[in-house]
């Protein structure tokens, strides 16, 4: 019963500190105990906070670790992670609709937000393609599932039905390096003024390629890189 009470009162203190206070000045385990409180009911969670941390290196770590790694931790059950995989979904979700308040004449801004969003939690580089209208409005943002940097044709293929499909006259594309810096490489480079040449032979504008790292965006043709397209 005396440890029920502790329990209890130990979450009760820290919930009204994290209501007065907020995270910014909580170690890692003490973020993850506050969130565990509501996957495991009545019980201490700081000790499975530490190992979580231990195991994956990070409060990044632990929540973009994959599901099936996070139940092989020794008191992680489906609930359990199952909220932790939520946490960086839900962070892309308010990230995407915070973009949307970026200003809209200025769409370069707004689609750099929106891809900035659009990786937020991803750990694997991935190609996105955005449309856009005749007055460069977005109507679609979509993951393509082929390689980043190679077999351009297949690449072309894909990223063209696509764009076609939502009668798109510009596109952007975007991909991201989640372990590195923004800068493209030579095969990025190459590849993409393939792809701006290709796409012009539909009548459709390949307008930037935008490579994202975290917070950073580098714009592959405000840095030079695409000169050499047609």
């Amino acid at each position: 019963m005396g440890s029920s009470h502790s329990h209890s009162g130990h979450r009760k203190r820290t919930r009204e500190e994290f209501l007065q206070n907020g995270l910014d000045h909580l170690p890692p385990h003490r973020v993850l105990e506050i969130l565990l409180f509501y996957s495991i009911p009545q019980k201490d969670t700081n000790e499975l906070a530490h190992q979580l941390e231990n195991r994956f290196g990070s409060l990044a770590g632990v929540l973009d670790a994959p599901y099936k790694e996070l139940l092989t931790v020794n008191g992680v059950g489906e609930n359990t992670a199952v909220l932790l995989r939520l946490i960086s979904a839900i962070a892309r979700r308010y990230y995407l609709e915070k973009a949307d308040t970026a200003p809209q004449d200025d769409y370069m801004r707004v689609v750099e937000e929106k891809l900035k969003a659009w990786y937020v939690g991803r750990t694997k580089e991935s190609l996105t393609l955005v449309s856009l209208d005749n007055r460069l409005r977005i109507l679609h943002i979509d993951e393509v599932k082929t390689g980043v940097a190679d077999a351009v044709q297949i690449q072309y293929r894909e990223l063209a039905k696509i764009a076609l499909s939502y009668n798109a006259t510009n596109v952007i594309l975007g991909h991201n390096h989640p372990y590195g810096t923004a800068l493209p490489s030579k095969a990025d480079q190459t590849t993409t003024i393939a792809l701006i040449n290709l796409f012009r032979e539909i009548e459709i504008d390949l307008l930037d390629h935008l490579i994202i790292s975290g917070n950073e965006c580098v714009s592959m043709r405000n840095c030079g890189y695409l000169i050499g397209a047609i």
